[in-house]
């Protein structure tokens, strides 16, 4: 099953008008943050950084709200959206200011709000939104494994096996489907802008058949079927992931060129693959795991056959820019989150592949942030 692919942590790439105004008004602002952030002093920056929690929460209370459902297209005053949401108007109008402030809604003034093209994406009415993303990152066994980091740090051990006493996020899921709900969804809505952009990337007019391990409720793998019309495929994860998986196949259009098979990813696979992607899966475990994934396809493939992985290929060296930031708060929340999972370089790709007698062949870069590492039996 996939998990937190830029997930979110990572400016997620739409392909869509809403998207495409939210860069630019992304592209406008990092201008200005930057020259105002060389302008302060390094203490404020970091206070900056420490309260950026702050920021994250207000974004999860406006979503949970349904702020940006009320404003849609329109201006509305603080005290309109207070009465519809059941609220205190005089704590609505300092959410919407803070909201303001960090360019997710624009105050009009008279004690009226917009949303900017920023709001605009967390709506649940349009293309691409990435509401269920806000969802997943606000919901409270989420955000809050993150004050266990020191811990994890120190011991070794994930938040959830110090908190909870359970293996790894996946476990938690298992205990509670509500919040699995909301994990599932937000990986569905991040395989909405990866299986296009994998679409784009890759060749696939030579193959006829792809198996799509971990591929969740198959958003990804029905994005890849819809651009390239020749393709059949098999979409595999656990029973429980893909129970829902046909409905959307279905609605995609490509129910009739694809299989639904649940099973372990970890012990074998479907054969008869002449491509096997597996989507920002390999990162959340560690070599061990890993490795028994990788060997599981192995198995699977034949020789002419190729392994494709969607994940993000770390630099060797660590510099502050935006791109690598995200790379590093998405390797922290393997790290506080699953069994060992960690974003990993192009040597580590190379060697975890080695070790399962398969031979790196190359990695293809996306316009999302993570990479295609494309590898053949050895």
């Amino acid at each position: 099953m996939c998990a937190n692919s830029d997930l979110g942590l990572a400016a997620v790439t739409h392909s869509e008008s809403c998207l495409e105004a939210s860069h630019q008004t992304i592209n406008r602002s990092s201008v200005v943050n930057v020259e105002q952030a060389h302008r302060q002093p390094p203490s404020a920056v970091a206070m900056r950084l420490a309260t950026a929690y702050i920021v994250s929460q207000a974004v999860n209370a406006a979503t949970k709200l349904g702020i940006p459902d009320l404003l849609g297209d329109d201006a509305v005053t603080a005290v309109e959206i207070a009465q519809a949401t059941g609220s205190q108007a005089n704590m609505m109008r300092r959410l919407l200011r803070a909201l303001a402030a960090f360019d997710v809604v624009t105050d009009l003034g008279a004690g009226k709000f917009g949303l900017t093209p920023v709001g605009q994406c967390l709506r649940s009415d349009v293309p691409n939104s990435v509401r269920p993303l806000v969802a997943m990152f606000g919901c409270d066994s989420f955000w809050q494994t993150f004050g266990s980091l020191t811990d994890c740090i120190k011991t070794g051990q994930n938040a959830y096996q110090i908190l909870y006493g359970l293996d790894c996020s996946f476990a938690y899921y298992e205990k509670h489907a509500d919040v699995a709900q909301i994990f599932d969804d937000a990986m569905s809505m991040v395989s909405a802008f990866t299986g296009p952009a994998s679409a784009e990337a890759y060749d696939f007019a030579r193959v006829k058949h792809i198996v799509d391990v971990g591929g969740g409720h198959g958003r990804f793998i029905a994005s890849v079927l819809k651009a390239h019309p020749h393709l059949r495929g098999t979409l595999f994860d656990l029973p429980r992931v893909v129970e829902d998986a046909p409905k959307l196949l279905m609605k995609e259009g490509v129910s009739d060129r694809c299989e639904v098979v649940g099973g372990d990813m970890f012990t074998s696979v479907p054969a008869g693959g002449d491509i096997y992607l597996i989507c920002q899966v390999i990162h959340d475990w560690d070599d061990e795991y890993a490795s028994k994934v990788l060997r599981a396809c192995r198995r699977a493939m034949a020789p002419a056959a190729k392994l494709v992985i969607l994940d993000r290929v770390m630099p060797e060296r660590i510099e502050p820019n935006p791109l690598i930031q995200a790379d590093v708060l998405l390797d922290l929340r393997m790290l506080v989150g699953t069994r060992g999972g960690l974003e990993r370089t192009a040597d580590e790709f190379a060697a975890l592949l080695t070790a399962a007698a398969l031979r790196l062949e190359r990695i293809i870069p996306t316009r999302m942030p993570a990479s295609l590492v494309e590898a053949s039996p050895t």
